[in-house]
């Protein structure tokens, strides 16, 4: 489970353009404004800059002269992806 955020985001669902912002911060080294974000996960900047404040206010991402970073890692976005699917397989 992640250091911080666990149920945060556990609550995340993987279709959204938030789990999209969250997971192209965690793969990535050093903060990114949020046009470079939008760029990467091919949404409007608008949308991006809205995301992150919520994923801010959630403690999944932080602020940094750099721009913006993601407070977990890939195996935290992994392990969520995991839960999911095995989730689905019971269903």
């Amino acid at each position: 489970m992640p250091r911080d955020g666990g149920r945060e985001l556990d609550a995340l669902r993987l279709d959204t353009s938030a789990f999209k912002v969250l997971c192209y911060l965690s793969f990535r080294e050093g903060g990114l404004k949020p046009s470079k974000i939008a760029e990467g996960v091919g949404e409007k900047a608008s949308t991006v800059r809205a995301r992150l404040t919520e994923l801010k206010s959630a403690g999944l991402v932080s602020a940094t002269p750099d721009g913006y970073v993601s407070n977990l890692t890939p195996y935290d976005i992994l392990m969520k992806l995991y839960r999911e699917i095995k989730r689905e397989l019971r269903e």
